[in-house]
Parts: structure tokens; sequence; C-alpha cells
């Protein structure tokens, strides 16, 4: 026959295996939602590209962008005005003109989000990350995958209104608000 002592021991080792057992389930599953987990990265789909993705915080959303030093707003918010403006140059003799267009870098809870989006036309022909969080191994292994996936969404959809890359949803939020910065400088 088992002592008393030793049951209660038992079902203290147990009940604190069992609160040790929750915990680390929801520290994965939080890590997962903000982009640090190491799951599959898939696209989901958003409606506006001018919503923030303050709404994983429970944090309300501002409407936009905020200016520089507005620490009101959450993440992703446009810092300053960082970044070129518009610049036109020809491609061949003949053919029609390429003009490039720099948003504003967009920090992110996970470094800046910045891009420059290539017209030619009214069509976007090109899109290149010119910043993108790469300040933990973890964060420039995300940056590197999600990158092509997000230059596609925008090429695809020829506008800021791309799909949010699932584990990569400040990444993406702070690249379409970048993005669509770029576009309102086109005038």
């Amino acid at each position: 026959m088992i002592a008393a002592k030793t049951v209660r021991l038992i079902r203290r080792l147990a009940g604190t295996a069992a609160v040790v057992a929750v915990v680390v389930v929801l520290v994965v599953i939080y890590l997962r939602s903000e982009g640090k987990g190491t799951g599959a990265l898939a696209p989901v789909t958003r409606s506006s590209a001018s919503r923030t993705a303050s709404s994983e915080h429970g944090a309300s959303s501002t409407g936009g962008t905020g200016g520089a030093g507005s620490d009101s707003c959450a993440p992703p918010r446009v810092c300053g005005t960082q970044g070129g403006g518009a610049s036109g140059s020809s491609s061949s003799p003949g053919s029609s003109t390429t003009a490039t267009y720099t948003g504003t870098a967009v920090e992110t809870p996970y470094g800046p989000v910045q891009v420059e989006v290539a017209e030619e036309g009214a069509k976007i022909v090109d899109v290149k990350a010119l910043q993108l969080p790469t300040e933990h191994a973890l964060s420039q292994e995300i940056s590197e995958r999600v990158a092509p996936m997000l230059r596609s969404e925008v090429l695809e959809a020829q506008s800021a209104e791309i799909n949010v890359v699932s584990g990569a949803t400040f990444t993406s939020e702070g690249y379409a608000s970048s993005l669509q910065a770029a576009l309102h400088k086109r005038g």
C-alpha cells in the first residue's frame, strides 16, 4: 500500500506537469500567431490594404498611418518621411517609360519594411523590398521566405490590396503600407 504522503507528492507532480504542458502549448500558439513559429507560411486573404495589424494585440485600428514620432498608432506605423520620391527612367528608345517610387519605411515590431515599386504606364512591373526585418535570425528567415510571395501578390493584384502571409502578418502589413505610400507618390 502506498503511503498518503507519497500519493500527495504524486498528485502535486502530476498537477505541475499538466500546468507546464498547458503553458508550453499556449506559448507555441502565441509564437506562431506572431510570426515566430516554424509552421508553413501561407497567404491569408485580407479585406483592405489600409488596415493595420493592431487587432493581434487587441488595440484599435488607427485608420491609417502615423506621422513622424507618432507613438499612439499601433504597429505597423509609418516612421517619418524616410525613402525617396519618384524617379523616371527610360528603358530604351521607343519604349514606354519606367517610373520608380519608393515607399516610406514602416516600422513593425520585428524591424522596418520598405519597398520600391516600378511602373510602366499604369502597370506595376516590379516591386523590390528595400528593407525587411532581419535583426534576428528567425526574422531574416521569414523575410527571405515571404518577400517573393508578397512580390507575386502585388504583381497579380496590381495594387497594395494584397493577401497577408500567415506567419508574417506584421511584415505583410508593413509591405502593403509601404507599397501604398509609394503608389500615392505617382501623383
